[in-house]
């Protein structure tokens, strides 16, 4: 950058900031004798002037004798220099003011922490002394620290005084030295004026200087105060919380002593109750032992009657079978001859059953048919249905295109009208929207009662939903183009807000239609899972149902045709009505002998039972004087 281009130099900011010199230096003085400007009055020393007819040899040696005299030397005038003494002690001063305002601050952020962390150790002990001082000493200290803190504000505000008036009088400074820098010659009165200025603003600042003297020494006093008392009170509490410590120390000693004394009891009383609890468990083993062997004497006795008696239904048994024998091998010979007869029967009667196997094939084979023509049936009744139902959807789809398609063609030239209103063309076409149509449209689409498959409702949605979006991005795009536009008061203006506002509805329209669709959306497809489900388990059932009955009659045909089969080649194994009368009587002796055995099984249960609950009892005495005794062991208040 050349010198031309760079600003006067600022050389107190320089000096503040701790920077390189700035700016344009000073300018080079011309060579030559200097020659005062006329309209200018500026003091100047001139030497004596010669006598008119001394003669002077001018500045190219020669002689000027025009009329006999020489004539006198131009006058030489002599530019005193600016005094910067002055400007350089108002630097200094204005140093010297910043350090100290910094050193205000650090010292008041320094005193702000101490204050801070008084108040934190102060807050701590209070919380966690046993019992809390009293209200009115907490209310001494919140008092003293909410005036801390407002003296804290004060001195913050006059330091901000002090700051914004220094910061004004280096601004006046330096525009002042500006000033005499840019002037080429000084006028010794506005020097004079200048220098005035220099020892207001001097005194000025001395008076402030003193001022934010006698406040810091008032804001030290008054934190030494603060603080001493603060102290005091620090120490009146410390003291409070050594004397509940020590209060709260003889407590404990107390409550020790006590508690050995309470121990010492327990103690005593637990050995006698061990005592008293040692002649009831003998006691109680005595009565028990004995009450065992009387149960066991009755137990011995009943079981040799018992057994006395089974012997002798024993005997009455085996001579029973004896007889019964013999009966037997005479009514054997019987049953071969029913035998033959039963072999003439079973022949007629698997002529008949494969007559009915037949005749049962042959329906299961005209079933199978019929399940084959309804299956075909209804196939091209859910194949014609699902049809409709995609030719429906796709209908409803391509209404949304057409919509979509509408608002995309409107929107297109909607833009392209504020775009040439932007351009500051004249006679800008504005499309128009039928808003009633787009209505019905929609409202024919959210309305649709045909029920749709999910799928196709999911599509529905989405192309709203997209629909939404879009007219949403588009809408707020013409609004931010519209204010954008320099001339508001115009028809085409008004026009083209009037076509936006259209919008509005139309995006209502949308989201009623989205609101609509959605609810449509969460109320049918868990219905037609639920639907489908119920529909899966009903063939599910009506499926298993024809399996197991088909299985059932299948099983039954086979099992007569096996029965038939043992029948015919097994031998006969019918028995006459005496043998009949032997079995029951048989079985009649199984009952007894089983009812006796139940019954002397019972016995002995309702034996372990009493034997049970007298254990239970028993233990739950030991369980009750245990916890007594561990309730007299436990510690409790006296």
């Amino acid at each position: 950058m050349s010198k031309k281009n760079q600003g006067p130099r600022d050389t107190a900011k320089d000096i503040m900031l701790g920077l390189e010199p700035s700016g344009r230096g000073p300018r080079r003085p011309r060579e030559g004798t200097a020659q005062p400007p006329p309209p200018r009055k500026v003091r100047s020393v001139t030497p004596n002037p010669p006598s008119r007819r001394t003669p002077i040899a001018n500045i190219n040696g020669s002689v000027n004798s025009d009329r006999g005299y020489y004539s006198p030397p131009p006058q030489t005038v002599i530019v005193q220099k600016p005094d910067n003494s002055a400007i350089n002690d108002l630097r200094n001063q204005i140093r010297q003011l910043q350090s100290q305002n910094a050193a205000l601050l650090s010292n008041e952020q320094q005193a702000r922490k101490r204050l801070e962390a008084n108040q934190e150790a102060l807050n701590r002990k209070i919380a966690n002394s046993a019992s809390g001082p009293s209200q009115r000493e907490i209310d001494d200290l919140r008092r003293q620290l909410a005036n801390t803190e407002n003296k804290m504000m004060l001195m913050n505000q006059e330091v901000s005084s002090v700051k914004g008036t220094v910061d004004r009088h280096t601004g006046d400074l330096m525009a002042l030295n500006n000033d005499v820098k840019s002037r080429p010659v000084v006028d010794p009165s506005k020097i004079a004026s200048s220098n005035q200025q220099l020892d207001l603003r001097l005194r000025d600042l001395h008076g402030q200087l003193m001022d934010m003297k006698r406040t810091m020494d008032n804001e030290i006093t008054e934190r030494i105060r603060a603080n001493k008392t603060q102290a005091d009170s620090i120490a009146r509490l410390q003291d409070y919380i050594k004397q509940q410590e020590a209060s709260k120390n003889d407590i404990l000693a107390s409550l020790s002593r006590k508690n050995d004394l309470d121990k010492d009891r327990l103690n005593d009383e637990a050995r006698r109750l061990n005592e008293k609890i040692q002649l009831i468990t003998n006691e109680v083993s005595k009565n028990m032992n004995e009450r065992e062997q009387r149960l066991k004497d009755d137990l011995t006795q009943k079981y040799n009657s018992v057994q006395a008696a089974i012997k002798s239904q024993f005997d009455a048994r085996l001579d029973y079978e004896d007889e019964m024998k013999k009966k037997w091998e005479d009514r054997f010979k019987n049953q071969a001859e029913q035998t033959e007869d039963v072999k003439a029967m079973l022949h007629t009667d698997r002529n008949k059953n494969k007559e009915k196997f037949q005749k049962v094939n042959e329906a299961l084979a005209s079933l199978e048919t019929h399940l084959e023509k309804g299956n075909k049936k209804m196939d091209q009744i859910l194949g014609s249905e699902i049809q409709a139902r995609k030719l429906h959807e796709k209908g409803l789809l391509s209404k949304v295109n057409e919509v979509e398609d509408k608002l995309a063609n409107y929107l297109t030239g909607l833009t392209k009208s504020i775009d040439e209103a932007r351009a500051g063309h004249n006679n800008v076409k504005v499309p128009s929207l039928d808003v009633d149509a787009l209505r019905r449209e929609m409202e024919a689409i959210s309305a649709d009662k045909n029920k749709m498959s999910m799928e196709g409702l999911l599509k529905l949605e989405e192309k709203v939903s997209k629909i939404q979006n879009t007219l949403n991005h588009d809408v707020k795009d013409l609004k931010r183009k519209l204010e954008e536009l320099s001339d508001s008061t115009s028809t085409q203006f008004s026009k083209l807000k009037a076509q936006v506002n259209k919008l509005d509805t139309v995006m209502n329209e949308v989201e009623q239609t989205q609101d609509r669709i959605r609810d449509k959306v969460e109320r049918q497809i868990p219905n037609d899972l639920n639907e489908l489900s119920a529909k899966v388990d009903n063939l599910k059932q009506q499926m298993m149902q024809r399996i197991d009955q088909e299985e059932e009659e299948r099983f039954n045909a086979v099992k007569e045709l096996q029965d038939a089969y043992t029948t015919k080649n097994g031998k006969p194994s019918q028995i006459n009505d005496d043998a009949k009368n032997l079995k029951r009587d048989v079985d009649e002796c199984k009952v007894a002998i089983k009812k006796l055995a139940e019954s002397i099984t019972t016995v002995k249960n309702v034996l372990d039972k009493k034997i049970y609950d007298e254990v239970k009892q028993r233990e739950q005495d030991v369980n009750s004087l245990t916890q007594r005794i561990n309730s007299l062991y436990s510690p409790g208040p006296r």
